[in-house]
């Protein structure tokens, strides 16, 4: 199973969890979305697997892009792994976090299908 695979299924993972709606899978939810984000940026930045994600040397490196769905995430990305440490996360806020996180999954499969 591919990277950008691995992060789809972490997707329905979250989905499925916001589906529920239940306070108490919320932070679970969060999490998927992370990992999600996680993986679709080390597809883009061509990470190898013993590399672990820096969120602030992620978001310089997207932010050095020319592209401006990547300036875009760079911004977004450090709040994401902020959002995922705030006791005060909504589950409007985690849905937010999931639409973004899947606009960019999609970009990262474009950019890789050579679209």
């Amino acid at each position: 199973m591919s990277k950008l695979d691995d992060a789809q299924q972490k997707l329905r993972f979250a989905d499925y969890l916001l589906q529920r709606d239940s306070p108490e899978l919320m932070a679970g939810a969060m999490k998927h979305v992370l990992q999600a984000a996680n993986l679709a940026v080390a597809v883009l930045l061509c990470m190898d697997e013993k590399s672990s994600v820096s969120p602030i040397l992620i978001r310089k490196k997207l932010a050095e892009s020319t592209n401006p769905q990547e300036k875009e995430f760079s911004t977004y990305f450090l709040e994401l792994w902020k959002m995922t440490l705030s006791p005060g996360l909504t589950r409007q806020d985690i849905v937010n976090a999931y639409k973004r996180v899947s606009l960019f999954l999609n970009y990262v499969k474009g950019v890789r299908a050579g679209i």
